[in-house]
Formats: structure tokens, C-alpha cells, sequence
């Protein structure tokens, strides 16, 4: 430590041209500590005392690094839920630790701890359903210490939990496993993810924090031309294999990988379930830009183009997020009878807010021809 300088700040944890941030650990204490690119450390003022006594023992080898939070946190609203939400340096979106518990209305007090599994998993069978399903994503739902916005450290969770504990208790009730204990942390779990289906975790996160400033606040105001674009984008591959593939899995039918060739109802599913569920008069323009040609060899009508290369950057970061969001509810689905059911339970805000833009919309054009007829009257 005597090669390099080394101050004292109010929170060192804070400073924003710091190369790293993290702690070193020395008699069981933590200390903080900033790291400039020349070497400067910066630690708290409060640890002053301390560090002073032992600065002959601090070795920067030893130094732990912490991710640390790029925008203030902000609160998250899912229904009546508040939810804690940053985003960290290296594109992490994360959620507070005691919010993840309010959110699935769970104390923390008094709860049932596994060993060998992180605090949201209370219960045995939970634990060994989590291995079954998600033994990859132990580390994910881990909570882990970040240097916060404010100056201070915390624990906080990968946003990616959120969706992940919603699947594992929907396939708890599947499985019969649910108690009546936690039958409410049940009911929370279905309503976050008929929340998460609309735009998915990142982008809600996105909203709350004003992470991308292009992204607006209210959804119900994007208008028509954030999502078309007048020139027509290169051909990228949108909808997934997997996305087909389940298609065929819950109308049972077989799956050949090997082919593009699609059942014609394929079109319909597209049709009502993705472009039907972007904002009204969307697929009206698209359809208007690149209509259905009869092709008298084939005996079929076909476009030129696909639909989703007339849609803009926003238009297509909302395609990707809302397929992201089926596919996974295609997957809990054990047949189409049980996909309809679960989609219109998860996207039940989604669709009522979509019904109710295009009500506003026809009230408005009521109210032109309205206003129209009146000014010809007084003509």
C-alpha cells in the first residue's frame, strides 16, 4: 500500500470515475475501497482510524471487486407490488432482495433455510424441483453483494430470478406440490408472470429506471410509427425454431426439423397470438406495406416480404420480448386447450389494455365525424 496514494471520501463506494470498487478484508472487516486507474485508493472517511492502523497490512492482492449500480435505483410497480430495480456496470439488470420477497409476498424472518441453496428457495421440495428443472441457473438466483447507486452495499438478485421462481411454482401446482401454505406465494407468482409476458423483465426494469431514455413511460401512448419503418430491414431470422416446434408440440402433431413447410393454420396462430397483441392498426400497416399476392403456380397467397421487416428497432425489440414471453408460456402448456387457457390468463392485462386503445381510438374517430357534421350545420 506505500506505492500507492490513497484519501479518504464521504462514500467511496459512490465515485463514478473509479476504475473498481470492492472491499478488502483485513481482521474479519470489511473496507472499502475505489481503485483509480493509477493506482489511487479511496476509502470511507467512517473506516479512517482503521485503515491508518493496518495500512502496512493492506494488500491490494487480496482486493474482492463488487459490481456496482449505473442508475439510481428506482421502485417497479407489477400490480400492487413495489419492487426495488437497478441496473449494474456490466448489463445486469437487478431486483433488492427484500423487494424479491415482497414481490412474492414472502417474510424473510422466520422462514425455512436449505442448506446449500439461496433464501428465496424455502422449502425442500422447492429446493429439489429447482434442481430438476433450473440446476444450471443455481448461481442466478444466488443473491449477491453490489456497490448501490446511493454509496451503500446490499444484496441484490438477478432480475432473471423473477421469472424462473414464477415457473418452478407453476410447475409445483402441476406437480401437486403446492401447500396451503403456500398457496398465496402461488397466486403472486401467476400474476407477476402474466406481468413479466408483456414486455419481459428487462424492459420493465428499463422503464423504471430510465435506463434507455428512448424507451417512453407509458406504454399506452406509443404511436404507430415507433413501431413501422418505411424501409424495409435485412432479413433476420425472428421467430425461432423452438417457437414453431412447440406449436407443433401442443396441436400434436409431429415435428420435422428438417423442413420450413407449415401448416396453414401456422399463419392464424402467428396472426392472433403475435401481431394481434401489438398496438392496434400495427398489423393493419404492415399488412398494408407488404399485402398477400396469389401465386397462380402455387395455388396459394404469399407475401413478398416477411411481416416483421417493416418494423422499426422499437417495433422489433417488442416483437423479441413479447415471443420471448409466449414461447415460454407455449412451453407450460401440455396442449392447445391449456396454452389458450394459460395465455389468456397471463396476457389478460395485455389484452384488455389493447382493447381498450382501440375503444379510445373509435371514440375519437366518433368524435370527428361528430365534430365534422356539427361544423357543417353552422356552415
Amino acid at each position: 500500500m506505500k506505492k500507492s496514494k490513497h484519501s479518504y471520501v464521504e462514500k467511496c463506494l459512490k465515485m463514478p470515475h473509479a476504475e473498481k470498487l470492492g472491499y478488502l478484508t483485513i481482521k474479519d472487516e470489511k473496507i472499502y475501497v475505489a481503485i483509480n486507474e493509477n493506482g489511487d485508493c479511496y476509502f470511507n472517511r467512517e473506516q479512517q482510524d482503521f485503515v491508518e492502523e493496518n495500512i502496512n497490512n493492506i494488500n491490494l492482492n487480496n482486493f474482492v471487486e463488487i459490481p456496482r449500480a449505473v442508475v439510481v435505483e428506482s421502485d417497479l410497480y407489477i400490480g400492487d407490488t413495489k419492487l426495488q430495480c437497478s441496473v449494474l456496470s456490466d448489463g445486469r439488470r437487478v431486483i433488492k432482495d427484500t423487494s424479491l420477497f415482497a414481490a412474492l409476498d414472502r417474510k424473510r424472518k422466520g422462514e425455512t433455510r436449505i442448506e446449500g441453496f439461496p433464501p428465496i428457495i424455502g422449502s425442500k421440495s422447492l429446493a429439489a424441483l429447482l434442481m430438476d428443472m433450473y440446476p444450471e441457473h443455481l448461481s442466478t438466483i444466488t443473491p449477491f453483494e453490489v456497490a448501490q447507486f446511493n454509496g451503500k452495499t446490499g444484496k441484490w438478485y438477478d432480475a432473471n430470478t423473477i421469472p424462473i421462481i414464477c415457473d418452478m411454482y407453476m410447475e409445483a401446482e402441476k406437480r401437486g406440490l403446492i401447500t396451503v401454505s403456500q398457496q398465496h406465494v402461488l397466486d403472486k407468482a401467476k400474476i407477476l408472470l402474466r406481468s413479466l409476458a408483456r414486455v419481459g423483465i428487462t424492459a420493465l426494469i428499463d422503464e423504471a429506471t430510465n435506463y434507455q431514455s428512448m424507451r417512453g413511460k407509458d406504454e399506452l401512448q406509443i404511436l404507430l410509427e415507433e413501431f413501422i419503418s418505411e424501409e424495409l430491414r435485412q432479413y433476420s431470422k425472428e421467430f425461432r425454431s423452438e417457437y414453431f416446434e412447440q406449436i407443433f408440440r401442443i396441436y400434436g402433431r409431429p415435428y420435422d426439423p428438417t423442413t420450413n413447410r407449415r401448416p396453414k393454420f401456422f399463419a392464424w396462430f402467428t396472426r392472433t397470438y403475435v401481431y394481434d397483441m401489438l398496438p392496434p392498426n400495427v398489423f393493419e400497416k404492415l399488412d398494408e406495406m407488404n399485402p398477400l399476392i396469389y401465386n397462380g403456380d402455387t395455388g396459394r397467397a404469399d407475401r413478398k416480404y416477411r411481416l416483421f421487416q417493416h418494423l422499426s428497432d422499437e417495433g422489433i425489440q417488442y416483437l423479441r420480448s413479447h415471443l420471448e414471453g409466449l414461447i415460454s408460456v407455449m412451453k407450460l402448456s401440455t396442449d392447445k386447450d391449456d396454452f389458450k387457457d394459460k395465455f389468456k390468463m397471463v396476457y389478460a392485462d395485455k389484452i384488455n389494455r389493447i382493447e381498450k386503445m382501440k375503444q379510445d381510438n373509435h371514440q375519437l374517430s366518433i368524435e370527428d365525424v361528430q365534430e365534422i357534421e356539427f361544423d357543417e350545420v353552422f356552415d
